[in-house]
């Protein structure tokens, strides 16, 4: 993360509160007063998502968060600038509800590893509906905030399932 500035990013928290409200039961769990919103300027890495999200367990966030931040965080939801813009507003809410529903059922700090059995929910919804397993490529997405109601996604496993 060298050379990239990290700027207080509120319009992500409140995309983030909205889609918490709406689809509690997939990323209720997530205390987003434990997250460092930033939007990321600086040199993007050619292969990076649009959204990157990590615990402590990283050092560049470790780095971050216990020195430049104030409130005391344990996690960092950034978005590279350039690669956000490019998004939609579709795409957009579906890579923070993905990288929301990345972070750890503990709020520990850690983030869950991907398992096709943990996020096996937001492809269905996705192959059920002609998007195939590669949705993010599509132009047009569902909008997860625009419809009257949520969207209808599988419910992710239980976790209790998987011991």
């Amino acid at each position: 993360m060298k050379n990239v500035v990290f700027l207080e990013a509120p319009e992500l928290k409140t995309l983030a509160e909205k889609l918490k409200e709406r689809y509690y039961v997939y990323i209720g769990y997530v205390d987003l007063e434990q997250i460092y919103f930033a939007e990321m300027v600086g040199p993007t890495p050619k292969k990076s998502k649009a959204v990157v999200v990590n615990g402590l367990a990283q050092k560049w966030v470790r780095d971050l968060l216990l020195g430049d931040v104030k409130d005391k965080k344990i996690y960092c939801l950034g978005v590279y600038e350039e690669k956000w813009a490019e998004l939609t507003k579709a795409h957009k809410e579906w890579a923070l509800f993905a990288a929301l529903y990345s972070i750890s059922p503990q709020n520990d700090g850690s983030i869950r590893q991907f398992e096709v059995q943990d996020y096996g929910f937001i492809l269905e919804y996705f192959i059920r509906n002609n998007y195939g397993a590669n949705y993010m490529n599509h132009s047009i997405l569902p909008s997860l905030l625009d419809s009257k109601d949520p969207l209808p996604i599988p419910l992710p496993p239980d976790p209790e399932d998987n011991e």
